[in-house]
């Protein structure tokens, strides 16, 4: 059961499956590195069909929460 204890410096784990254009790839990992910390990064794979162009990656984050959020 968890703790109704707020604790400093808690974090939050994350996994994200990202397609976007390579730009928003970077930029959404980008983003995530600045949150937190990057545990696992996927090779992007590019997409074919009605999606080409586009990439879809695998990315597992723990992202800091502030102190008492919920």
């Amino acid at each position: 059961m968890p703790s109704a204890k707020p604790r400093a410096n808690a974090s939050l784990g994350l996994e994200v499956w990202a397609i976007g254009s390579w730009d928003e790839l970077i930029g959404l990992r980008s983003q995530l590195a600045a949150a937190g910390r990057l545990i696992e990064v996927g090779d992007p794979s590019v997409l074919v069909g009605p999606d080409a162009g586009r990439y879809r990656q695998y990315i597992r984050v723990h992202v800091r929460t502030s102190e008492g959020a919920r």
